[in-house]
């Protein structure tokens, strides 16, 4: 069994890449796994003040909100699935604001299996255009890679993933992990 992390940072509770992260939730539930998936914008997680506070008290950030939580879960999952809408060529600010408030671990993000699953209303190509954030991140793993990338193109509206093949590819990705 494997700790699953879901970081999702759609604004829109039936957004479609909300959806597609409770399709990948369901699918690894069900082969067994434990399962945590967060919404970034039910939680308060301020942006990060390069104080670099955290550097100096033993990595922990000076800012008391959700984050803390959130870190202590991303250090125990195996499974990392960050999830995010592209937004003018870029993962979602929420998304940018959990990379950048992992800082005060980042010398040790430790070794976890990722997969992404990215919406655009626009087409693939947007799609990997956007992804420097999300890499950049992955790079500081102790063994950077991506196992699995689940793209929905040209899903401008809320929703629409729903009835597509990419619905079930992220339900068959869950079971696969």
């Amino acid at each position: 069994m494997k700790n699953v992390l879901i970081i999702s940072s759609s604004p829109r509770k039936n957004g479609n890449s909300q959806l597609l992260c409770e399709q990948f939730k369901r699918g690894a539930e069900e082969k067994g796994h434990r399962v945590e998936l967060v919404r970034l914008t039910d939680r308060n997680i301020g942006f990060c003040r390069a104080c670099d506070g955290c550097m100096r008290n033993g990595g922990t950030c000076v800012l008391k909100d959700d984050m803390a939580e959130i870190l202590e879960q991303f250090k125990k999952a195996d499974v990392l699935v960050l999830a995010t809408p592209v937004y003018y060529y870029g993962v979602s600010a929420p998304m940018k604001t959990f990379i950048d408030r992992t800082y005060p671990i980042w010398q040790d993000l430790g070794k976890k299996e990722v997969y992404y699953i990215v919406s655009a209303g626009l087409g693939r190509d947007i799609i990997e255009r956007s992804l420097g954030d999300l890499d950049g991140f992955v790079e500081h793993l102790q063994e950077p890679g991506v196992a699995g990338r689940l793209y929905a193109p040209n899903v401008m509206g809320a929703g629409l993933v729903r009835g597509q093949a990419v619905f079930k590819e992220a339900y068959t990705m869950g079971c696969s992990i």
